[in-house]
């Protein structure tokens, strides 16, 4: 009787964890101002999540490179 390996497992993607906090904090964002009746600027909020989103990825990209090593 053969026996099976057990199945490898991936480590999570930084993209994919990337990408998802973001989509969290926008929605925290958006239940936040509107519930404390806040204006914030949309294109602003949006700029600095694609900027944290993109450090977020070139850090997690450095980190797992040199993990790696």
């Amino acid at each position: 009787m053969p026996v099976m390996d057990e199945p490898t497992r991936h480590p999570v993607r930084v993209g994919t964890l990337v990408w998802g906090v973001i989509v969290v904090a926008i929605g925290v964002l958006v239940i936040l101002t509107r519930q404390a009746g806040l204006g914030l600027a949309p294109g602003q909020i949006a700029m600095w999540l694609l900027f944290g989103a993109g450090v977020a990825m070139v850090a997690g990209g450095a980190i797992n490179l040199a993990v790696r090593k």
